[in-house]
């Protein structure tokens, strides 16, 4: 007798929550520049999206083969959906936010 194996659906929608999406990653960069008296690298922004787009229910995310997709592209996983997120642009752009924010509120920058 041959079974088929009942495939179990996950809890996840189909189509994730904009709003909760935004709401992790934000409050998770704010969470970490929150954290900071100077100047962070565009490595550390990059580090702390992939971390933050991670802790979104049902994603999976991965670094991208820098030979196959280029440099700073993450893979995400979705139900079987996958999304090569380029993170150069946003990285830089919250780079220059913060270095911006720093110049212009002096308490915020490293003590020498």
């Amino acid at each position: 007798m041959v079974r088929k194996l009942k495939r179990i659906k996950d809890k996840f929608p189909e189509i994730p929550e904009s709003a909760e999406m935004k709401k992790i990653i934000f409050h998770s960069i704010l969470s970490y520049l929150s954290k900071q008296n100077g100047h962070v690298s565009k490595m550390e922004i990059k580090d702390i999206l992939f971390d933050s787009i991670s802790l979104i229910p049902g994603f999976r995310v991965e670094w991208g083969e820098i030979q196959k997709f280029g440099r700073s592209k993450l893979l995400v996983n979705y139900k079987d959906k996958v999304l090569v997120l380029d993170l150069e642009e946003i990285s830089s752009m919250i780079l220059k936010l913060w270095d911006h924010y720093l110049d212009t509120h002096p308490h915020h920058k490293p003590h020498k």
